[in-house]
């Protein structure tokens, strides 16, 4: 574990996010953070990129086997990657990985992304790469939904002369879109590219999936695109494969605090099914 916390994100380092049998070597810069939920074999206090560049010089004086399981892990990855581009279809409305493989398209290598929690943004995590460090940002650990747009501005503060793409739903962008205010005023270009399927989307997916119906995880088809122009930005509604690519193109040239609404299919991630399944798998009882 590499500065990774043992936090709710990895299930508390416990079995079955982390199997139970799994030998843990944690690196991090407070010490109180080693093994804070779960014992490990090897605790290391200290900076992870110095920390890693000491083992990477270690590394290289030694003779290492080609192991079965990388060259799996491999094949899976591959295997992943292709399935994913799969749903990437031209439909309307667009499936959210179209979207994603649209943004990919244009992606700089030094552009800031930045994720919110939530199924339209769980698929871009899944495929959208981290190409320089710190540079890829995601749910903090003190942190869950509406974080995006705080943290795009501060990637924009600290480095005016990169991109930051931020990727919201339309629910986390009830928690923090205010803020467009702000990017306004102090003059910060982020660019929002939404995935509006006028739904609490995860939340929606898992009651579906464990209980047979929705409560209250609906959403109206709420123009935000207009919110964001009465605040003095730069929005656009994508309802069309055709106008997606357009309106990225014009949104990252701007200059302008922007947001592109487009509206997605309402599917479940991957990490939405792998809460169906983890919560499928216990007996459920009623209050």
């Amino acid at each position: 574990m590499l500065g990774r916390k043992q936090d709710l994100i990895i299930g508390y380092a416990m079995s079955p996010t982390i199997a139970a049998d799994a030998t843990i070597i944690q690196i991090d810069p407070s010490e109180a953070e080693i093994g804070r939920n779960r014992g490990v074999a090897v605790g290391i206090a200290g900076d992870v990129e110095a920390t890693l560049r000491q083992l990477t010089a270690e590394a290289s004086k030694h003779t290492w086997n080609e192991l079965d399981w990388i060259s799996e892990l491999r094949s899976e990855g591959r295997a992943w990657r292709e399935h994913l581009e799969s749903l990437a279809v031209p439909d309307a409305p667009m499936h959210a990985m179209y979207v994603h493989k649209a943004v990919m398209q244009i992606l700089q290598p030094d552009d800031y992304l930045v994720f919110d929690g939530g199924d339209y943004c769980h698929f871009g995590r899944a495929y959208l790469p981290a190409r320089m460090p710190k540079s890829w940002l995601y749910v903090s650990p003190s942190g869950m939904l509406g974080h995006t747009f705080p943290t795009a501005l501060a990637a924009k503060l600290a480095h005016p002369e990169r991109r930051v793409i931020a990727f919201s739903g339309d629910g986390a962008f009830g928690f923090n879109g205010i803020e467009f205010d702000t990017a306004v005023r102090h003059n910060l270009p982020i660019v929002c590219v939404m995935g509006n399927d006028s739904a609490w989307g995860i939340d929606r997916q898992i009651q579906i999936g464990v209980y047979g119906k929705p409560v209250a995880t609906d959403l109206l088809p709420t123009r935000y695109d207009q919110v964001v122009r009465g605040l003095g930005g730069h929005g656009e509604i994508v309802e069309n494969p055709e106008e997606l690519q357009p309106a990225l193109e014009r949104c990252l040239k701007l200059e302008r605090p922007a947001l592109i609404n487009v509206h997605v299919q309402r599917q479940v991630s991957p990490r939405g099914q792998s809460a169906i399944n983890r919560w499928k798998s216990h007996t459920l009882e009623a209050f």
